[in-house]
């Protein structure tokens, strides 16, 4: 059997990237049984740990990720992030040194689109990283109480990929259909692109002979139906309901040489495996906005000063009306910064 879980990071900003990340963990080989008993095999995770002067723990994001880690003695806010996917780089055996090498098999299906963005492609050119980004993947002695703490006995952390959308794909995708005249919004996106990377983690060599899965989202918005837009990633799977409840969609996918249950679950992010993508996909994110602000602090004209942004719908609209002399001289089109929805 083997598991993958989707979370996302700025899902609600209007400014920067939709970050999408998942995490494959293989189990039992020959085991097609899931329970609440094996569910709680992760909350071990849950437990602090000691790392490089820190506690750290595999919880949602927005809990690992707090500014005032800068205050205790670390130089980047992105600190426990990091201690966290450290961690995860060393159990899945991955050989990048840095942050910055890793980003090419973290996103391969993006690095395209990333590269004409002109801040994004600042994070690509080799030693280009910016020097308040932690970079250096922490060494596996440093790491050893995690791993010696949060050891699954039956299970293994084999594999994590993201999607990293920018704006302006986010925009294309959601341009009305030359055809029908319809429009997609965020949600459809967040949905095509969480189930698309499960279809190509399930294409991995690292499944080996494994042919059962559990899935697990975390559900997002008011959203309750599934089965279409898993029909639309799988069209030749037979897709069954087997629930459809205010807090859970439950679907079982039979592909040709799979066998899946996909879980879209409310606040999905309390399951260990699901707050592990969490992890990897805020730390995308906020990487990505460092990228993005310093590449307008470079440039910035104007009578205000600059001043950050995280990207979120209010500050946004502050951060676009300082900008906008930047914006103009430098002739950044509103449509590669800002999503339309």
């Amino acid at each position: 059997m083997y598991l993958i879980a989707v979370d996302e990071a700025g899902y609600g900003p209007k400014l920067g990237p939709l970050v999408v990340a998942a995490t494959l963990w293989e189990g039992p080989a020959e085991s097609t049984t899931w329970n609440d008993q094996i569910a709680a095999t992760w909350e071990v995770m849950k437990s602090p740990v000691m790392i490089d002067g820190q506690k750290i723990r595999v919880d949602d994001s927005k809990r690992i990720f707090q500014s005032r880690t800068q205050r205790r003695g670390d130089t980047s806010p992105l600190g426990n992030l990091h201690r966290v996917l450290s961690f995860a780089h060393r159990v899945m055996g991955q050989t990048e040194s840095t942050w910055q090498e890793r980003l090419p098999t973290l996103i391969p299906a993006d690095l395209e689109s990333v590269a004409v963005v002109p801040w994004l492609a600042e994070m690509l050119p080799p030693g280009n990283w910016l020097k308040e980004l932690p970079d250096a993947w922490l060494d596996e002695t440093t790491v050893g109480p995690a791993i010696d703490a949060w050891a699954l006995p039956e299970w293994k952390l084999a594999d994590a990929r993201a999607r990293m959308i920018t704006a302006k794909a986010f925009n294309a995708f959601c341009e009305p259909s030359p055809t029908t005249g319809n429009s997609a919004n965020k949600s459809d996106l967040l949905g095509e692109t969480s189930l698309g990377l499960v279809a190509s983690m399930i294409q991995s060599s690292e499944l080996g002979s494994h042919t059962h899965g559990q899935i697990f989202f975390d559900r997002h918005g008011g959203r309750r139906y599934y089965a279409g837009v898993i029909a639309a990633t799988f069209p030749d799977a037979a897709v069954r309901v087997v629930d459809e409840t205010n807090r859970c969609s439950v679907y079982d996918v039979c592909t040709q040489d799979h066998q899946l249950r996909m879980h879209f679950t409310v606040k999905g992010d309390s399951f260990v495996p699901v707050a592990m993508s969490s992890l990897h996909a805020k730390c995308l994110r906020e990487i990505a906005m460092t990228f993005l602000n310093r590449f307008f602090a470079d440039r910035w004209v104007g009578t205000e000063p600059f001043q950050p942004t995280a990207g979120y719908p209010v500050d946004a609209d502050r951060f676009l009306d300082a900008a906008a002399t930047t914006m103009a001289k430098h002739s950044i089109s509103p449509s590669d910064l800002v999503r339309c929805r």
